[in-house]
């Protein structure tokens, strides 16, 4: 059977840590899963690593623009115990995105961004790694026609889409269980998102240390070449990919490739308009400050642009002028420095100030929301759950449809 060239050359894991075939299987599992996402774009890794650096908040590392991606695999605590594995591939995701932007910009997050939402779609599909369909079994024998390749992952797709149906899963997540604080939710993916660019040495002079180690305690495994099955396979999941992709942005689609890594995501979020020397806002050369041990903060704000935009101090990203609030974290936009102020004219002085003024007696966000919830502790609360007239299921009063029949309750 032909084989193609992998897409990742090698493997280096630390050998004399515990468990290292585990480290090593965890690698292969990893770039396994991430695989269409680079074919995709025409992406490909020199060596893909294992590091336990002594800073405890890295978690990756991309040298040279893919010539080497190094990931941490176990807790910074216990060598022993190894971190989940959609984590992990997370900070892959994140990783390979270093292969095109630098700093971690707006355009740096809309990649990320992409990057993610395909691999959700690929594990809502079936998608489970390179020679693995949904059921788990290894595909082997005489070469696989496309279209039976197509047919096989539609199969998987449908199968996994019905044993999901009804379960408020989020492409291959969890979802949100009973009675679980949507905004916990939400700030706890949001805290995800800041670790892992927190967590990232690329671009920093740590970065080269981390490499030096890397050689000198790595056991090196050299891939093995893709054959002509794994890539229909992953092919035709693609084909998956970019049909929901049509339906979903419609006459805005366009195609993923090396020169448009985000694809319609991309597009979307930089709409086409003449850009003038005046309102470019100015990218700084590096977001990340000079590492101090033991930790290494990778974050700072930027200088103020000409424009008006201003930098997220959590997650680093360049937001517009009009944002209120980084559209990547949600963290509220930081009060700029004040100005000194001016001794007024002889006019002003005489002018009376404005006690009603909106602007001067706005109130925080924090203060709105102390006043929201005081106001929803002083309203009398109701049952704590209703009955299900239709099979009897009990629920409780946030939900409106019962969860075992779908009936909707009666009374609100």
């Amino acid at each position: 059977m032909h084989e193609i060239d992998p897409l990742i050359a090698e493997f280096e894991h630390e050998k004399f840590r515990p468990r290292e075939a585990e480290a090593l299987q965890t690698l292969r599992k990893v770039a396994s899963l991430v695989k269409p996402i680079m074919r995709q774009r025409g992406w490909k890794v020199g060596i893909l690593t294992e590091f336990w650096p002594p800073e405890k908040n890295l978690l990756g590392l991309n040298w040279n623009r893919g010539q080497k991606i190094c990931l941490r695999l176990r807790y910074p605590y216990d060598e022993r115990q190894f971190i989940p594995l959609e984590e992990v591939v997370d900070t892959m995701l994140h990783e390979l995105c270093h292969i095109v932007h630098g700093p971690h910009d707006e355009p740096f997050h809309t990649l990320w961004n992409q990057l993610r939402t395909e691999h959700e779609q690929l594990l809502r599909k079936g998608y489970t790694g390179e020679g693995f369909l949904s059921t788990g079994h290894k595909l082997g024998g005489a070469r696989i026609p496309m279209h039976e390749a197509r047919r096989q992952a539609r199969l998987a797709a449908e199968k996994r889409k019905a044993l999901t149906a009804g379960s408020g899963q989020k492409l291959g997540g969890t979802g949100v269980r009973r009675g679980e604080d949507i905004r916990k939710v939400i700030a706890d993916a949001a805290q995800r998102r800041i670790t892992v660019t927190q967590g990232c040495a690329s671009g920093t002079d740590r970065g080269r240390g981390i490499v030096e180690e890397t050689n000198k305690s790595g056991f090196r495994t050299k891939a093995e070449n893709d054959d002509e099955n794994d890539e229909a396979i992953m092919l035709a999941y693609i084909d998956l990919i970019e049909e929901e992709e049509r339906e979903k942005y419609g006459d805005a689609y366009v195609p993923t490739s090396s020169e448009n890594p985000a694809g319609s995501q991309g597009a979307v979020s930089r709409p086409s308009k003449p850009s003038t020397s005046s309102d470019a806002p100015r990218i700084p050369t590096s977001t990340k400050p000079r590492p101090t041990p033991p930790l290494v903060d990778l974050t700072r704000s930027a200088p103020p642009s000409s424009d008006g935009s201003w930098t997220c101090d959590i997650c680093t990203l360049v937001n517009p002028s009009t944002y209120l609030c980084c559209d990547a974290c949600s963290t509220e936009r930081p009060t700029p420095p004040s100005s000194p102020k001016l001794r007024p004219s002889s006019r002003q002085a005489q002018t009376p100030a404005n006690k009603n003024n909106p602007l001067t007696n706005k109130k925080s966000a924090i203060d709105n929301l102390k006043i929201i919830e005081k106001a929803a502790a002083a309203k009398p609360k109701g049952p704590m759950g209703w009955l299900c007239h239709n099979c009897g299921n009990w629920m409780e009063s946030e939900w409106w449809t019962c969860a075992s029949c779908g009936s909707m309750k009666l009374t609100s």
